[in-house]
């Protein structure tokens, strides 16, 4: 049934995706995709440095001299691949990293708590750009009136997201497990106390890190700004690309903007036809056309194929032997605050 209903979902989105197109004309957006022309290569180098950053952050979430970076940008990038190879986002690519750490010799709360907390900093940064673009795009009346509604609701949503993290950063408390362990009313409490003890060691490590590490906690913060900030700017290459003109600010506040997708889109496999309508309707909002923010989002879909196209070989190229004792002897670089 579950992918009876994906299927639905998918087929539903790329419907969506063929109105879009046929809307604003086929030939109007080949002739944009082609003006993009050889930026697409730019493009798709920023989005690899964005990776790049991300394993940075990744790799500071991880144990001191665990792992050298350059095995875990392999993983980041092997990630990748199979989250837009599959079209399941998050959900399959976070718990592939876990698993490929694992495999490289860390524990599984180690790899996969490493992982939860790079997740949960990356989000955290994400409902900070949100928070700030929908509520500029508020003020400037640039969103319909239908929408305002469900944007508020957003950005209260990620406002609540922000205060559960401070708690838990200053208190020292893990918020899920006790979650999971009242969930038990619904699902069962032989369920939910089995769900939360294997939550529990990981959600050790990162109320630990948040709540004890505040300067490597401070970094990661930075490094996660960096690689949004990376994103923005792919969107500024893409419209000069085009010959139009775009405010410094407004790439920001479209890529703080697009963040809810994610969120609000979950349940769309790859958010096919959810991201290209949110595209359209933001880059309206900026005073650019819908055209130009379709040929955004399928510039970014072509930019990841590529990306992924590499992790695929990484991975294929990857051993899955567990490194030797010799190998952490000798790693030219650590994590070391």
């Amino acid at each position: 049934m579950p992918r009876l209903i994906r299927a639905a979902l998918l087929v539903a989105g790329a419907a969506v995706l063929a109105v879009l197109v046929s809307r604003i004309g086929v030939r109007v957006i080949l002739d944009l995709l082609r003006q993009v022309g050889s930026a697409f290569l730019v493009v798709a180098a920023i989005y690899a440095a964005h990776l790049a950053v991300r394993a940075a952050a990744l790799w500071r979430c991880l144990p001191p001299q665990s792992l050298r970076y350059g095995e875990v940008l392999r993983v980041r990038l092997s990630a990748e691949a199979v989250e837009m190879l599959t079209f399941t986002g998050p959900f399959l690519a976070e718990p592939a990293k876990g698993w490929l750490l694992a495999r490289r010799g860390l524990t599984g709360a180690d790899a996969f708590g490493g992982v939860a907390i790079e997740y949960l900093l990356y989000t955290l940064m994400s409902a900070w750009m949100a928070i700030v673009a929908l509520s500029l795009l508020i003020a400037r009346g640039a969103l319909a009136p239908g929408l305002r509604g469900a944007v508020i609701g957003v950005i209260a949503g990620m406002i609540a997201f922000t205060l559960a993290f401070i708690v838990a950063a200053v208190s020292g408390r893990g918020l899920l497990v006790p979650i999971v362990r009242r969930s038990g009313a619904v699902i069962g409490r032989r369920r939910a106390d089995a769900a939360a003890a294997r939550l529990d060691p990981v959600e050790r490590v990162l109320v630990a890190f948040i709540h004890d590490k505040p300067l490597r906690l401070s970094v990661v913060l930075v490094i996660e700004a960096i690689g949004h900030l990376l994103l923005a700017l792919e969107i500024l290459v893409v419209v000069r690309a085009l010959g139009l003109s775009i405010a410094l600010m407004d790439p920001i506040i479209v890529e703080g903007a697009i963040k809810f997708i994610s969120v609000a889109f979950f349940f769309v496999p790859g958010q096919l036809g959810a991201q290209e309508g949110v595209y359209t309707l933001l880059f309206q909002a900026i005073g650019l056309s819908g055209a130009v923010g379709l040929t955004m989002a399928l510039v970014r879909r072509v930019r990841a194929l590529i990306v992924a196209g590499a992790g695929v070989a990484i991975l294929a190229m990857t051993s899955d032997q567990r490194p030797t004792t010799n190998d952490h002897d000798q790693r030219p670089m650590t994590n070391d605050p």
